[in-house]
């Protein structure tokens, strides 16, 4: 049986395999690939030159005021191009298994578990075993969080139309997978950032650095939920070639969703840029969508979670099969999350691995 058509591992499962360890150290170029930096950019068409002002900005003794000679300033690196994708016909939602492979270098050690620390759910029972818990590395040693954990990160978007958060996932050396409504559509002037495993207030934040999207393709939410939100994007820097990510997985046959239980993995804004899991979650009901479908599942998601992954260890290879769309009330069912998967997202991940790879 390959892994793609294997089932998950359930939490017994994960808790009791040990960890793959290591077997290289990681390449010089590797480590410079997700040096963490800090800095400000300059739009220019000629090579600009900085000015250190030698009087303190105003009313603010600590902060000095930089001039560029030529060109403007930024704190971001600012997206080339996007590409929105026509709802396709019915007929075009491919009704067969599909995937691509997950990759987790030699040097990047496997946890099937993170080292993990409780987080108080204010308002909410804590007793379930979807409980969210924050990935918090207690040891020294595990200061970073190991494979495939440090593929999830928060992305952070900036347009004419606004800022906002979201959560992501590496799922090629240097592709991202998000919910399409996470991407500035709307906004000229935009960029796109995907921090892996950020942890806010720690000493090292940004402990693999960071990279900013080059371009993206994929759908434009037209409604509160559906099921092709998803957009894959392309990373100017190609964390994953350091870091490993995540493979992708759909079925034709719903019974393959419902008989297996899944991870999911995200940033809400509640965990004030900490990131957070759910264990053992079900799929309670697929609605079609063409060309994706909507995965239904109990709700314990916030804002911010939107585009984070819903996976699971097949062997030891993590697939995902849906990002997070939102939550929806459907007749009388309670209220759920939605992920968003199928074959159309498994089309997107492959895209970008035959013509954006660095």
């Amino acid at each position: 049986m390959s892994e793609l058509t294997s089932p998950a591992l359930s939490l017994d499962d994960l808790a009791n395999a040990a960890p793959i360890a290591a077997t290289e150290s990681m390449p010089p170029e590797m480590a410079e690939l997700i040096e963490p930096h800090s800095g400000i950019y300059v739009l220019s068409d000629d090579k600009p030159a900085l000015d250190l002002g030698s009087a303190r900005a105003r009313a603010a003794s600590d902060v000095w005021h930089v001039d560029a000679t030529h060109g403007d300033l930024r704190t971001t690196i600012p997206g080339l191009d996007r590409t929105e994708l026509p709802v396709e016909a019915a007929e075009s939602a491919r009704a067969e298994e599909t995937g691509t492979e997950s990759y987790r270098p030699a040097w990047q050690e496997q946890q099937f578990l993170p080292r993990l620390a409780p987080f108080s759910l204010s308002g909410r029972e804590t007793g379930s075993p979807t409980a969210r818990v924050f990935l918090e590395p207690r040891a020294a040693e595990a200061e970073r969080l190991a494979y495939p954990w440090c593929t999830i990160g928060r992305v952070i978007t900036n347009s004419s139309a606004g800022s906002w958060i979201g959560s992501g996932v590496l799922v090629g050396p240097n592709l991202v997978l998000t919910a399409g409504h996470v991407a500035p559509w709307g906004g000229s002037n935009w960029s796109m950032e995907f921090v892996p495993a950020l942890r806010q207030g720690d000493p090292n934040p940004r402990p693999f650095g960071s990279s900013f999207v080059s371009q993206y393709r994929g759908y434009n939410r037209p409604g509160d939920v559906f099921g092709y939100d998803y957009v894959i994007c392309q990373l100017y820097n190609p964390l994953g070639q350091a870091l490993g990510w995540m493979g992708s997985q759909s079925w034709g046959n719903e019974d393959e969703y419902e008989r297996r239980d899944y991870t999911s993995s995200g940033y809400p804004a509640t965990f004030g840029g900490r990131p957070a899991v759910q264990f053992s979650v079900g799929i309670r009901d697929l609605d079609n969508d063409n060309p994706g479908k909507e995965l239904e599942t109990v709700e314990y998601t916030t804002g911010g979670w939107s585009g984070g992954p819903l996976w699971f260890f097949a062997g030891t290879s993590p697939l995902i099969v849906g990002v997070l769309s939102g939550a929806e009330t459907d007749g009388f069912d309670p209220r759920r999350d939605v992920y968003a998967g199928y074959s159309a997202m498994i089309d997107l991940v492959r895209f970008g691995l035959d013509n954006w790879r660095p």
